[in-house]
């Protein structure tokens, strides 16, 4: 397996330099899960520096892709750059292809295809200054400021909820966020509930997982119910494990069609391949798709605390962990075989190392 290596040399930004303390058990938990598989495989931490190094002297049939990064100058961790290295040797690999996870890394690349595919998205604006005058379209309604480039929701805080037309509370996270981050993305905030959908595969043929939903506790204030970097990886804080996963989503029938039909057409919208996630928040406007996640999380826990949503919604369909993960790396070896089917495969799948996001 080939995962992003956390003592990377280069500092990453902000949020996104952390060390999550459940990280060995998830890393067993998933070789354990690949075992029952009934492959063999192998962790390969990976850097900038080494990636190419590292994959050129794999050995194995397929490579669990689990690099999320978003590049040199961004978080400084592998994302495409471990695609190219794989595909430079030809093998075959989990996870998503070179363009939508290149795609996926820009939240306003991702807005900008979802407008022009029809995909309700919050009204948006990327801001070139940490005084640039709001659009019009975003006065007198709450707002969101995060980064447009992070994963892991580095850089979301229950202070990135803004009241419509608090100037000084916007002005004072949009610093923040220039200031560690480089630019910020300012967006309405849907007030509503929140809803993932998980698409297994590619283009028309993708499969989509029950739709999620995660239910927010007593933790948080009323109004802010958001998975932020705390509820995320800072075990010590109260928002870590205040919340559960509900899959299926409790939706009537109707909304349940609505809001697999807007996550199948934002997953098309960036041409998404392998597995992602499509996040969304819903009020009674209906969905609105913040963003696909490419190649998110894996990380397998027996609570909903420490399950990303991807494997708990697997479950929920009727797949476990163990089956999961197969159905990954056939599907790797179909999608391989399809754009080269000279090649053969070899014995020993590799496992590109642990996940950074969820």
């Amino acid at each position: 397996m080939l995962c992003c290596d956390p003592a990377s040399p280069l500092k990453a930004r902000g949020d996104e330099d952390f060390d999550y303390e459940h990280a060995d058990a998830s890393d067993r938990a998933f070789l354990r899960a690949l075992e029952d598989a009934g492959y063999e495989a192998s962790w390969h931490p990976v850097h900038l520096a080494n990636v190419d190094t590292v994959v050129d002297a794999l050995d194995c049939d397929v490579v669990f892709n689990l690099c999320d990064g978003s590049g040199q100058g961004i978080d400084n961790y592998p994302g495409v750059e471990a695609i190219d290295a794989i595909e430079r040797r030809g093998l075959p690999y989990t996870g998503s292809r070179r363009e939508p996870y290149r795609t996926s890394i820009s939240k306003v690349t991702m807005k900008t295809r979802f407008v022009a595919a029809g995909v309700p998205t919050p009204k948006w604006q990327l801001l070139a200054s940490p005084d640039e005058p709001l659009l019009d379209d975003l006065r007198g309604v709450p707002l969101f400021v995060k980064p447009h480039d992070a994963g892991g929701s580095a850089g979301v805080h229950l202070s990135s909820i803004i009241a419509a037309d608090d100037e000084l509370a916007l002005r004072a996270r949009v610093e923040e966020i220039f200031r560690d981050y480089g630019s910020a993305l300012v967006e309405e905030y849907v007030d509503g509930r929140e809803i993932t959908v998980g698409l297994l595969g590619s283009g028309e043929r993708a499969k989509a997982l029950p739709p999620l939903e995660v239910r927010f506790g007593d933790a948080f204030p009323p109004g802010k119910g958001i998975r932020t970097h705390e509820t995320k990886w800072d075990t010590s804080s109260p928002l870590y494990g205040s919340f559960e996963l509900l899959c299926p989503a409790p939706l009537t029938l109707a909304e349940t069609r609505r809001v697999l039909r807007v996550a199948r057409d934002a997953y098309r919208a960036i041409d998404g391949a392998g597995y992602g996630r499509v996040d969304m928040r819903v009020d009674h406007r209906g969905p609105f798709v913040l963003e696909v996640n490419m190649n998110c999380s894996l990380e397998y826990g027996e609570s909903s605390a420490d399950c990303a949503m991807y494997p708990f919604a697997a479950q929920a369909a009727g797949l476990a962990f163990p089956e999961l993960l197969r159905r990954l790396v056939e599907d790797a070896k179909r999608f391989h075989r399809a754009a080269s089917p000279a090649r053969r495969a070899r014995r020993v799948v590799s496992l590109e190392a642990r996940r950074r996001r969820r």
